[in-house]
């Protein structure tokens, strides 16, 4: 069984008496690296088997154990604007209160969703391109590997309400920015992620072309390397 790792943040949580619910992008039309090469899911395939994540049991650490389960998807779509498969996963308060708590907090530490899933592929020019998916289940992990899939945050337009559409230009909030928004964490340049989290091409082609024109070429290769990965390489 491959494990595809996919990152959500913590945002907005509905909650009922007996539940909570939240959205996570489980899974993007990208390409993950794994051990024997770098694993693509295209687009199509993603549209077909989205549904088939509806039912499936939400887990800790893919322990496919029955005492392990806590929780299920209960609902799944293929989302044409983030061209990904968008899941909301339900978990009972009842027993995971601890659990519960933890997803809650801010900055959590429970980040990270894992899909575990069969799949079938085929290798072209280097690449294993998925054929089809079977999904098993999806888990609560600490580190993910899709780093396009993250927790569904807030609207764009609740973004720009908050004040951080832009949020490079302001120097405070550039300071409270977790390290890896930026290509270069140490000194805080270069930043590529959007304030929930996700990958800009936009930012990634401008540090390009910054790092070109500064002769910084390792910048340049991680922002290139990111962009071929993420944006598909358009231009």
């Amino acid at each position: 069984m491959l494990e595809l790792l996919s990152k959500f943040e913590p945002a907005d949580i509905q909650e009922s008496e007996c539940c909570i619910e939240f959205d996570v992008v489980a899974l993007s039309e990208t390409c993950i690296q794994r051990s024997y090469g770098k694993v693509c899911f295209p687009s199509e395939v993603l549209k077909e088997r989205a549904k088939d994540l509806i039912g499936r049991p939400v887990l800790l650490d893919h322990e496919w154990k029955v005492e392990k389960v806590v929780g299920v998807v209960v609902d799944a779509r293929y989302d044409e604007e983030k061209r990904a498969i968008v899941a909301r996963l339900r978990i009972p308060k009842e027993g995971h209160e601890r659990l519960i708590s933890l997803i809650k907090l801010s900055p959590s530490p429970i980040r990270d969703v894992s899909v575990g899933a069969i799949i079938k592929s085929k290798k072209e020019d280097g690449y294993f391109i998925v054929r089809d998916v079977e999904f098993k289940e999806i888990s609560l992990v600490f580190e993910g590997a899709d780093k396009n899939a993250k927790r569904i945050a807030a609207s764009a337009t609740e973004i720009e309400k908050l004040g951080v559409q832009n949020w490079w230009d302001d120097p405070e909030l550039r300071k409270k920015a977790p390290k890896d928004y930026f290509l270069d964490p140490v000194r805080r340049r270069y930043p590529y992620r959007t304030w929930d989290g996700e990958i800009s091409c936009e930012r990634l082609r401008a540090a390009m072309s910054l790092a070109s024109l500064h002769g910084e070429s390792r910048i340049y290769s991680r922002a290139k390397t990111l962009h071929e990965n993420h944006c598909g390489g358009e231009k």
